[in-house]
């Protein structure tokens, strides 16, 4: 049996791309899901889903921490629903941001809504409720710990482990930290970061290449080569110009060197003063630049506020988030926060 581990917020952690690999890994072999989800973007959820409810092996899944929110609609993909003595789980209406006139917010408001009824009968189905019960219990953001869980129908199965002693103000607890994490993304707006424009980009060693005819021959120095090819920002300090003045043409390799390490320091500057020097926020932050994004971006990613919110809180511990996504998420329809 094939384990596979999702953890986060559905659409940044827990994304249809990583879902689809471990299916494809899987390759028919039966598999058990441990997940623990504050919910995210609704149209990733049901492409997860998707994922799962069409794969050929046999199909567990295990209830961690949390399953809220459109983590409760990825659950009912699955032949065996196992919730735990820990488990907290939560359904609630469809959310969106949006603005506009009146016009705008009436469409969005009936798209909202036929969205909130598949959402709903897909629970209804899965639980033998009523629609209309079902959609009464979204619409009052309903709350189940433990053995509530498959009690109410959400859940095929109960496991107790012995470390369920959390009473009803740990369920409040958890209430008001969903929430507060939620806010972090309130001013998202639902949309993931976007990429970087494409567009031709001169690397360190193109530019050393186009710039030596210049400096060879006695047209430019080297700080004047820069400025024709538009790469001052790679030059640091006048210390650093003059010393790359004098290698002249003799010692290219450590020319590039000098200049990277110029770069890289600046770089490691401003990362240090927007995340810090270590924690998850900055291994956040490190993941996100190699994947192409921005300091300004990274700082609006729902993840980075979130992580940025539990280190003024002084909850920076690791978590259990067995994969990263290194691209930032491909375009598609409007993102629905649910």
């Amino acid at each position: 049996m094939k384990i596979i581990r999702l953890s986060g917020y559905v659409g940044f952690d827990i994304t249809s791309a990583y879902v689809a690999d471990a299916l494809a890994s899987a390759n028919g072999e039966d598999i058990e899901v441990h997940l623990n989800t504050q919910g995210g973007q609704v149209y990733e959820g049901i492409a997860i889903y998707d994922l799962f409810a069409n794969y050929s092996g046999g199909k567990t899944l295990i209830m961690g921490g949390l399953v809220a929110s459109i983590g409760s609609y990825i659950a009912t993909a699955f032949d065996k629903v196992i919730a735990q003595d820990i488990s907290i789980y939560m359904i609630h209406n469809v959310s969106t941001c949006v603005c506009g006139d009146y016009l705008e917010l009436r469409k969005e408001a009936d798209a909202l809504e036929k969205l909130n009824g598949h959402v709903g009968d897909r629970l209804a189905r899965f639980s033998k409720k009523s629609n209309e019960d079902i959609l009464g219990l979204m619409a009052a953001e309903s709350w189940y710990y433990g053995k509530e869980i498959i009690d109410g129908g959400f859940a095929t199965e109960y496991r107790e482990t012995g470390k369920g002693n959390l009473g009803t103000n740990d369920v409040d607890v958890a209430k008001l930290k969903y929430h507060n994490g939620m806010k972090q993304v309130a001013a998202f707006l639902g949309e993931p970061p976007k990429k970087p424009k494409e567009e031709k980009i001169m690397t360190l060693q193109e530019i050393i290449d186009a710039m030596a005819p210049f400096i060879a021959n006695g047209e430019f120095k080297f700080e004047q080569a820069v400025a024709l090819f538009k790469a001052e920002d790679r030059l640091i300090t006048e210390e650093q110009t003059e010393k790359l003045n004098a290698l002249g043409e003799q010692d290219v390799a450590d020319l590039i060197a000098r200049a990277e390490a110029a770069d890289k320091l600046v770089q490691d500057t401003a990362m240090d003063e927007a995340f810090g020097k270590e924690g998850l926020l900055r291994d956040f932050a490190n993941t996100s630049i190699k994947a192409g994004l921005t300091i300004d971006e990274i700082k609006t990613n729902p993840v980075a506020l979130a992580l940025a919110a539990k280190n003024a809180a002084g909850e920076d511990e690791p978590g259990i988030v067995e994969h990263k996504d290194e691209g930032a998420p491909a375009k598609g329809p409007k993102r629905y926060k649910y």
